[in-house]
């Protein structure tokens, strides 16, 4: 059959490592949802964000035995926010011709509500590429079994 089961990490997560990653997934954590919601605003947006909150992921992943099997929840977020993010652009196709058109007002500029429908689509590519990362680095730590 092709069961799967978890590699065996050659070390055991020490005092150290166990604390302090704790304390910087917070940190790191924050940091990517900042950058993905600010995206609009300043440099950032989804992608670096979302790979900054993938990273805190993974600093839980190697610090934390018990962290490792609840990233399975990881897949069913990342087909959520895939799904979101086409059903937000074909809103855009059928009720006012075009894919991913910016339907929302754009509000006042500068502003953290502001930009119509680019910090939503933001937010979305962010928990995609968190949870897909994060569903990738599972993958590589994950044996076929005989």
């Amino acid at each position: 059959g092709a069961n799967k089961k978890r590699l065996e990490l050659n070390f055991k997560p020490n005092f150290m490592l166990r604390v302090g990653s704790r304390a910087l997934f917070g940190i790191i954590l924050m940091t990517g949802v900042f950058v993905t919601i600010h995206g609009h605003l300043t440099p950032g947006g989804g992608f670096p964000g979302g790979a900054m909150i993938a990273s805190s992921i993974l600093l839980l992943y190697l610090a934390d035995d018990q962290f490792r099997t609840k990233v399975s929840g990881f897949k069913m977020l990342e087909s959520v926010a895939g799904t979101l993010y086409v059903i937000i652009g074909l809103v855009g196709l059928f009720a006012f011709d075009y894919f991913l058109v910016n339907f929302l007002d754009n509000g006042i500029l500068g502003e953290l509500f502001s930009a119509g429908i680019v910090p939503i689509v933001y937010v979305l590519i962010g928990l995609k590429v968190g949870s897909e990362i994060s569903g990738i680095v599972d993958n590589f730590l994950t044996e076929e079994g005989a």
